[in-house]
C-alpha cells in the first residue's frame, strides 16, 4: 500500500500538468473535427390557439399575409448537427400564440411576439436570433356567405363530344372569412379542362372564391374544398321543324310556300330519347284573313321533350314565314302511287288518303304542269297505330311553289290472312 502511495504522489506536479495538457489537446481535436458554426433558416409562421378569436365571432384579417410571411432564424451548433438540420428544417418551429388576443375586438391591430424553438426532444442547438421578432395581427369580424357552385371549362370541349348539364355533389357552399374579404366574394367556381371530359366525365374539382371581376379572393375558406362533378356523354341529331297552318286567308288570297330558318333543330340527348324524336312540332300559325306574309319566332327549347337539349352551338330560335299570295294557283290531285313512304315498320299496314295540292307560279308554267309529273315523300317514322295527318314533301320545279300539304295516314297492325285469302 505504501508503495502505491509513493508511486501516486511521486512527481505529482508533472502528472497533473500532463493531464491538463491531454485535456487541452482533446478539446483542440474536438474543435478541429467538429467545429461550431452558425446558419440561417427560413421558416413559416404557425398561428396557435385561433379558437380564442373564432369562439367570439372574430378572425384574423391579415391571415393570408401571415400565411405567406417567413421568419429568418439563426441557429448555432456543431457543423454535423447543422448539416442534419438542413436536411430537416421543419425541426425549427416559429409560432405566434393568439391566446393573448382574448380581449381584442374587431378593428384592433395587436403586435405579438414570434416564438422560435426546436421540436420537443431535440437538443444541441442554440437559437441565436430571429427576424422579425414581432408581427402585427389585425382582428376582424368573422363573416360568411352561402353561394351556388359554378363549374367553368378552362378549355373547349372537342367538337365531336356532347355533354349533359353537370351533376354536382353539392350545389352550394358556405364561404367563411374576414368581413372585408367576404364582401368581395361574388361567386364560387371550379374549373375543369374541357379536353379531358371525353376520357374522364366524372372529376374531383377544387373550389375557390372569386370577385365580380374574376380575381380569386385570398384569405377565405369554403365549407368544401372540392366536389364531384359528373357529365353524361350524349348523342347528337338533326330534327326537322314542323308547323301546322290554320285558318283561311282573306278572300282572293291563298297560302303560298312556308320557309323555316333554320329548317332543323340541332339537339343532343341519350340515344333512347333521340330515337323517339322524329320531328319537332311547334305551335301552329294562324293565317285567318291574312293579306300578307305571316311570320312567327319560336324558342326551340320550349318544344323539346324531357331529356333532350339544344346543342350548345346551334340556333336557339327558329323563324317561320308563311307566304300569303293572290290566288293565281292551280289545284292538282296527286295519286298516292306517286308518293313514297319513308320509315315504314314491319308488322304495320299504311293507308294513304287523297292529296290535293295548290301550286302557284307563272300561268304558262302552271298550264304545262301535269299531276302525273309530280312525286313526293311521306315520312311515317315512329308513328303509332291510328290516324295521322302528315306533311307531304312534293318535288316541284324551282319556279313553282305550293302551300304546305298534308295527307291522312291510317296505320293498323297486320291481320292474319284467312284460308280463302
Amino acid at each position: 500500500m505504501k508503495r502505491f502511495q509513493e508511486l501516486l504522489t511521486k512527481d505529482l506536479g508533472w502528472k497533473l500538468l500532463s493531464v491538463a495538457i491531454a485535456a487541452i489537446m482533446w478539446f483542440m481535436v474536438i474543435n478541429i473535427t467538429q467545429p461550431v458554426d452558425t446558419r440561417s433558416y427560413t421558416r413559416p409562421i404557425i398561428l396557435q390557439n385561433q379558437e380564442v378569436l373564432t369562439n367570439r365571432g372574430l378572425t384574423i384579417g391579415n391571415a393570408e399575409e401571415l400565411k405567406n410571411a417567413r421568419v429568418s432564424v439563426k441557429v448555432k451548433a456543431q457543423r454535423t448537427a447543422l448539416d442534419s438540420l438542413t436536411q430537416a428544417p421543419d425541426r425549427i418551429q416559429a409560432t405566434v400564440d393568439l391566446s393573448e388576443l382574448a380581449y381584442a375586438v374587431s378593428g384592433d391591430t395587436v403586435a405579438l411576439p414570434v416564438n422560435v424553438s426546436m421540436q420537443s426532444g431535440i437538443t444541441g442547438y442554440d437559437i441565436v436570433s430571429k427576424a422579425p421578432a414581432v408581427i402585427e395581427v389585425k382582428v376582424e369580424t368573422l363573416a360568411f356567405k352561402e353561394l351556388p357552385v359554378q363549374i367553368m371549362l378552362s378549355n373547349e370541349v372537342p367538337n365531336s363530344i356532347y355533354l349533359s348539364a353537370p351533376t354536382l355533389s353539392a350545389e352550394t357552399v358556405i364561404v367563411t372569412g374576414p368581413a372585408s374579404a367576404i364582401r368581395q366574394v361574388a361567386s364560387v367556381c371550379g374549373y375543369i379542362n374541357g379536353e379531358t371530359l371525353k376520357d374522364a366525365p366524372t372529376q374531383q374539382v377544387k373550389l375557390a372564391a372569386y370577385t365580380a371581376n374574376g380575381e380569386q379572393v385570398r384569405g377565405v375558406f369554403t365549407s368544401l374544398e372540392e366536389i364531384t362533378v359528373s357529365y353524361a356523354l350524349l348523342d347528337a341529331k338533326r330534327v326537322p321543324i314542323q308547323v301546322d297552318i290554320t285558318g283561311t286567308p282573306a278572300a282572293g288570297y291563298q297560302v303560298g310556300s312556308s320557309n323555316c330558318t333554320p329548317k332543323f333543330a340541332e339537339v343532343t340527348g341519350a340515344p333512347e330519347d333521340l330515337e323517339k324524336l322524329v320531328y319537332l312540332q311547334v305551335d301552329s300559325i294562324d293565317v285567318s284573313n291574312a293579306t300578307e306574309s305571316v311570320s312567327k319566332s319560336y324558342a326551340l327549347k320550349e318544344y323539346l321533350p324531357e331529356g333532350v337539349s339544344l346543342r350548345a352551338d346551334s340556333n336557339a330560335h327558329a323563324q317561320i314565314v308563311v307566304e300569303i299570295l293572290p290566288q293565281t294557283g292551280k289545284e292538282i290531285t296527286i295519286d298516292t302511287s306517286q308518293l313514297t313512304m319513308l320509315g315504314q315498320e314491319a308488322g304495320k299496314q299504311y293507308t294513304l288518303g287523297q292529296l290535293r295540292l295548290t301550286v302557284s307560279g307563272e300561268k304558262s308554267l302552271l298550264d304545262g304542269l301535269k299531276a302525273e309529273d309530280l312525286h313526293g315523300t311521306v315520312n311515317v317514322s315512329g308513328l303509332s297505330e291510328g290516324e295521322h295527318s302528315v306533311i307531304v314533301h312534293v318535288d316541284l320545279p324551282d319556279e313553282l311553289s305550293a302551300n304546305p300539304a298534308y295527307i291522312d295516314v291510317k296505320i293498323s297492325g297486320d291481320t292474319e290472312p284467312t284460308e280463302n285469302e
